[in-house]
């Protein structure tokens, strides 16, 4: 996405294609599903990570 200090995230899914995210964020692992929610963990670089979690609208959530 961006440079910059590596970070570690961890947020809600409940959007349509869970391998958009997986795709987006090659580090991602899902930790848990659960009615449609994915739990997921990810390393990331810099602010990037939270535009794009933005432009999800409310399909992205609980974001650690």
């Amino acid at each position: 996405m961006y440079g910059g200090k590596l970070r570690k995230v961890k947020f809600k899914y409940s959007g349509l294609s869970i391998e958009n995210v997986l795709d987006k964020l090659p580090t991602a692992k899902i930790l848990n599903e659960k009615d449609g929610i994915y739990t997921i963990r990810a390393e990331v670089y810099g602010e990037g990570f939270k535009m794009w979690a933005r432009s999800q609208g409310e399909s992205i959530f609980d974001i650690e």
